[in-house]
């Protein structure tokens, strides 16, 4: 019998997806569902792409989800993502079944980029494998496991920053080397922008010095800059919406943050935390590598290791942030947490740390060193599954638990959630959330609970200081919603109605953005003649007995065009991607 010889890549694909279930398993072979404090936020978006898909009803304006109040939040906060995971969930058929998938996808891609990334590098098969699995059970991927951080996805993509970090600095400008430097770019920035922004860092130097290097200094800069306009194109659907936005409203700065409280310091052992621990020991060991065997590593490998230690330390309290925090004010709504830093280096520390000790047993040459260093690396990779297997299922059971209640189980306050009867009943603990994570109705998870976040509403000041948002969102919105019967209509229309005992001024639980156009009973409403609270819901003129207020956002033409541009880029883009990838497995 002939035994079957498989690629290192597809053992390592099948060695991933393996591990990728394995981490699931606590919630798969407890058939429990499991959320966090950014959950309910990201399940409204993804709820919304689900229904305008089933329905053909697409528009800019959320018609189903976030208290059906009129907001834009999916077409400013990774829109095609939300559509594909919009999708997802409409296949699925249950939140239970989608939070598997979609978690499988995201340890699946996380391992996957991470091996990629290190066998770049010349890493070796096990060695890389290993260090995919670290990374897989970091905080920064299992961040939206438990707490439904929609950055992890971006986090997922960053390893694959070192691909153009290679070709760079090995003066590869060709084509090839162009797109790929392309789609990772307006990949991550498709997933989250602050990711995007934060990781472009990574690649000044590599580029300076390959650009250096290089005789074709123009076409090689020519060619740079042609792809960063295509990846431009590409990320249009993100940015010309957004700018709409902030053209033409006030809208709700994110909520400012106490930058020191926000720190992560891998720098110092996390006794609790066995991942953290792992990756402080990483940082240790990439250290040593490099100060002792400095002159046996390849410069690449030193650019990529420095800056990611560099992340590493700037997001760690050896930085005066509380200074910063009073001196740099700017910084608690754009960064909020310093601790975004340290996330983005631990992928490339982890990659960065392999290449270093690839580097020192090949210098060697010592077979003996290498088989050490797998064995460790090995060792690691084990000891970071099996400690997010026992995490998870501690969470798992606490899912279970009956005495936990709603709130402290979506890690939040009773302040900022409004919990409704479900089937007669309203959910006490966390555990009566379950029926509705199962259930096919797929609203119900969005209905019986509604969670406040003021994210992008227009509003008359933006400044948390003269105006809580939250309370005040709770107070005219959340908890008004359902005294109005909500219509969705074609063409992104949204209809409020109800019936009024007398006429006069009346608060409705819903917003309106300048291009929003605002019809209350066939009576079109101007924005030079709209009423808004201090949290942007509308003050209208009710009539005696039945009411309809519609809402119909009508973007610009230019950024419509932007937004199908991008959309269509993003087919070309992956069939060239798909082609290439044929053409390459003659390597294979």
């Amino acid at each position: 019998m002939h035994k079957i010889q498989l690629h290192k890549n597809v053992k390592a694909v099948l060695v991933i997806a393996l591990i990728s279930v394995l981490l699931l398993s606590p919630m798969i072979l407890n058939h429990t569902a499991i959320m966090g404090v950014d959950s309910y936020f990201q399940n409204n978006r993804i709820y919304e792409a689900a229904m305008q898909i089933k329905h053909g009803n697409f528009s800019f304006m959320n018609l189903y989800s976030f208290q059906q109040s009129g907001r834009i939040v999916n077409e400013v906060y990774s829109p095609l993502l939300g559509y594909v995971f919009g999708a997802l969930l409409l296949v699925t058929g249950t939140w239970f079944k989608f939070e598997v998938l979609t978690n499988g996808l995201l340890f699946f891609l996380a391992g996957i980029t991470t091996y990629f990334a290190a066998r770049k590098l010349r890493v070796s098969f096990k060695m890389s494998v290993a260090t995919a699995a670290i990374f897989m059970s970091s905080t920064s991927i299992y961040g939206y496991t438990f707490g439904g951080t929609w950055r992890a996805f971006a986090l997922a993509l960053v390893p694959l920053i070192v691909i153009p970090m290679v070709n760079f600095y090995n003066r590869d400008w060709s084509m090839r080397a162009m797109l790929s430097l392309t789609v990772i770019v307006a990949a991550i920035f498709q997933a989250q922008l602050l990711t995007m922004l934060l990781v472009l860092p990574f690649l000044v130097v590599p580029f300076i010095v390959g650009w250096l290097k290089t005789s074709h200094k123009i076409q090689a800069l020519v060619r740079c800059i042609i792809a960063a306009i295509i990846a431009l194109v590409l990320s249009l659907n993100v940015i010309l919406p957004y700018l709409e936005l902030v053209k033409q409203n006030t809208l709700v700065p994110p909520v400012s943050m106490n930058l020191q409280d926000g720190t992560m310091n891998l720098i110092v052992p996390s006794p609790g935390q066995l991942d953290r621990t792992l990756i402080s020991f990483i940082l240790y060991l990439a250290l040593a590598g490099m100060i002792m065997f400095w002159h046996k590593l390849q410069p690449i490998v030193k650019i990529i290791t420095i800056m990611s230690i560099t992340y590493i330390v700037l997001g760690s309290s050896l930085l005066p942030w509380q200074t910063i925090n009073e001196h740099a004010p700017a910084l608690r709504n754009f960064l909020q947490m310093p601790s975004r830093l340290p996330i983005i280096g631990i992928p490339l520390l982890m990659i960065g740390t392999a290449a270093i000790y690839t580097n020192i047993y090949r210098a060697n040459r010592s077979e003996v060193l290498k088989q050490v260093v797998s064995f460790v690396t090995i060792m690691m990779g084990i000891m970071a599954v099996m400690s997010l297997l026992v995490t998870f299922n501690k969470r798992v059971l606490n899912y279970r638990n009956p005495e936990i209640s709603v709130a402290n189980g979506l890690e939040t306050t009773d302040e900022v959630i409004v919990v409704r009867k479900d089937d007669g009943t309203k959910p006490k603990s966390i555990v009566d959330l379950q029926p509705a994570l199962h259930s096919h109705d797929l609203s119900k998870l969005i209905t019986v609970i509604d969670r406040v976040t003021p994210d992008y509403l227009p509003v008359k000041v933006a400044d948390y200081s003269q105006v809580n948002y939250y309370q005040a969102y709770r107070k005219e919105i959340a908890e008004q919603r359902t005294d109005y019967q909500h219509v969705v209509k074609p063409n992104g229309v949204l209809e409020l109605r109800w019936q009024a005992e007398k006429s006069g001024t009346q608060n409705v639980p819903a917003v309106a953005y300048y291009r929003t156009k605002v019809k209350l009973n066939n009576h079109e409403i101007k924005p030079s003649q709209r009423k808004i609270s201090d949290v942007g819901s509308l003050k209208v003129d009710q009539k005696q007995g039945d009411n309809v207020l519609s809402l119909q956002y009508v973007p610009a033409k230019s950024t419509m065009f932007g937004v199908l541009l991008a959309t269509f880029g993003w087919v070309v883009a992956l069939i060239a991607v798909a082609i290439l990838a044929i053409r390459q497995r003659s390597d294979y």
